[in-house]
């Protein structure tokens, strides 16, 4: 017997464990989000209802925010609503024939005005009169509430102060947000890139592109979004840059024993583009247009005190552009032949400094060894024989 009694407790238990739990019926409405003035529907849903036959509730809100003009689009054979927006309430009534409706069922969309203003909020309360099953017995159907609320916002603003800086391969944009916006939607050149929070979008583009951007607020409550907002931004044209050396800082006059003055202008640039022109002007009424390009000197410039430098210049010149370029000066030190010291004469003094320097060699000329490039009075990088020949064949010269 006390074996018997514990198997059906246990399948009483299992039966339990394996018997779907019934879902309670509920009643609701649905939270509801309109601007100042705003016409729209809302569901009145009675949900997880078995033959349900007669329905009698009353919803009761505050008439000063929000009123109801009508009810349309029941699921019920019959249904009928007594509109007081003087009280504030709106009685629903209806009827389903035969074996009456299941499942999820709309009793009415309600018709709802905003009245109020932005900011103003109203509970949609739910009283229920009657719920039955459509039956002789009309026996009453357990129900549950679940109450919303009628709130009225201002619609999203259009995002405003829309300003932007730009770099040779970029462009910031920075905005106020503007009002009632969950965020911003981004758009550039027709093409959506991001939702942010953020008041800034940095874009990378390429040079002297234009682009254009669209902002819009998004408000979630309200699923509405602002205005737009354009602007159109061309990226400038960035000048170049330039940037010219002489390989050697000392040099001799070339016409008469070789010396190859040689000017570099790889280091020059142009930040948005390339450089098209390279124009040379070595102070002695020659030019040239090469990025690196050797020039040979006919004469110095000599004064009582000393050599006075040309003056070379170099123009580099935009390929966007013509008429943007940028231009760099440069002083060239030439020196009479044979003159290593920089004296004005050729003499013991300037073999006693090739003597020192004998045998020295540069890689990437002279750089900091300024007595060695002094020494080097062809400009071949080697101190030797010949440039102690170029000075004892200029030996007694002097610059004048």
């Amino acid at each position: 017997m006390i074996k018997q009694s514990k198997s059906i407790f246990f399948v009483v238990l299992l039966m339990l464990f394996i018997l779907p739990t019934a879902v309670a019926t509920t009643i609701s409405t649905n939270k509801v989000f309109s601007e100042p003035g705003e016409i729209l529907n809302m569901p009145v849903m009675i949900e997880n209802v078995n033959h349900i036959g007669t329905v009698d509730i009353t919803i009761f809100y505050d008439q000063t925010v929000v009123q109801i003009t009508g009810a349309a689009n029941s699921e019920f054979d019959f249904m009928h609503p007594v509109i007081n927006n003087s009280a504030g309430y709106v009685r629903i009534g209806g009827m389903a024939y035969g074996e009456g409706i299941s499942g999820n069922v709309k009793l009415a969309d309600l018709i709802l005005e905003a009245v109020g203003i932005a900011n103003e909020t109203s509970v949609l309360s739910i009283t229920i009169n009657e719920l039955k099953v459509a039956d002789p017995t009309e026996t009453t159907i357990p129900s549950d509430i679940i109450n919303n609320t009628f709130t009225i916002l201002d619609p999203p603003g259009m995002p405003t102060g829309l300003l932007s800086s730009t770099g040779c391969h970029w462009v910031k944009w920075t905005w106020i947000t503007g009002p009632n916006n969950d965020f911003i939607e981004v758009n550039l050149n027709g093409v959506w890139v991001i939702n942010c929070t953020a008041q800034s979008y940095n874009s990378t583009v390429l040079p002297h592109a234009i682009q254009s951007i669209s902002l819009r607020g998004y408000n979630s409550s309200l699923n509405k979004y602002s205005t737009i907002l354009n602007q159109t931004v061309t990226l400038p044209n960035y000048p170049p840059i330039a940037v010219a050396c002489s390989m050697h800082q000392y040099n001799n006059i070339g016409s008469e024993y070789k010396c190859d003055v040689i000017f570099d202008a790889s280091a020059s640039s142009d930040p948005d583009g390339s450089i098209t022109h390279f124009g040379w002007n070595f102070g002695d009424d020659t030019t040239g247009t090469d990025e690196l390009i050797k020039h040979v000197y006919e004469s110095y410039n000599w004064n009582e005190a000393g050599y006075v430098p040309f003056i070379v210049t170099l123009t580099v010149t935009d390929d966007i552009d013509p008429l943007i370029n940028d231009v760099i000066e440069l002083p060239v030190n030439v020196y009479m032949a044979g003159d290593a010291n920089g004296d004005g004469s050729a003499n013991i003094l300037d073999s006693t400094l090739v003597g020192i320097k004998w045998g020295e060699t540069c890689t990437n000329f002279w750089e900091e060894n300024e007595d060695g490039d002094r020494a080097d009075l062809n400009n071949d990088c080697n101190v030797n024989i010949l440039d102690a020949v170029i000075i004892g064949t200029c030996w007694g010269h002097t610059a004048n």
